[in-house]
């Protein structure tokens, strides 16, 4: 089942993620790095909700969830908008959550994981400076 999500500017990203964990390498270390189940929660500007659960506990996979999402380490709720700029490292993680932009249930300290996720998991080749 594909991981974007119509109507979600963060579907790239989700994409970003599940070509990454592709990689057998890049998912030994996410899973060593966060080992956790994130669920992330997105709002869409129309109101949707749409749920994603990133395993880096056993699997080293990304899936997108129909329905209500299953219980995870921790719980990611923001909107599509903020959650794009996270990825592309515009937003702060600690800055959203304090502007109640973020909103996090379970292990908060695993909820920090989700920006180191991003880095190593990008599949994007590194240019050399």
């Amino acid at each position: 089942m594909a991981v974007e999500a119509e109507g979600f500017n963060a579907s790239p990203y989700f994409k970003q993620i599940e070509e990454g964990l592709s990689n057998a390498d890049l998912s030994k270390a996410a899973i060593k790095s966060v080992n956790a189940v994130i669920v992330i929660t997105l709002k869409s500007k129309e109101g949707k909700d749409q749920s994603w659960v990133l395993d880096l506990k056993k699997e080293g996979s990304i899936k997108k969830v129909d329905g209500a999402p299953p219980k995870g380490d921790v719980e990611l709720l923001l909107k599509d908008v903020d959650f794009v700029k996270l990825a592309e490292g515009k937003a702060n993680g600690q800055k959203l959550f304090m502007n109640g932009k973020l909103k996090v249930k379970g292990n908060l300290m695993k909820a920090t994981a989700i920006e180191t996720v991003f880095k190593q998991l990008d599949p994007r080749p590194k240019s050399k400076l």
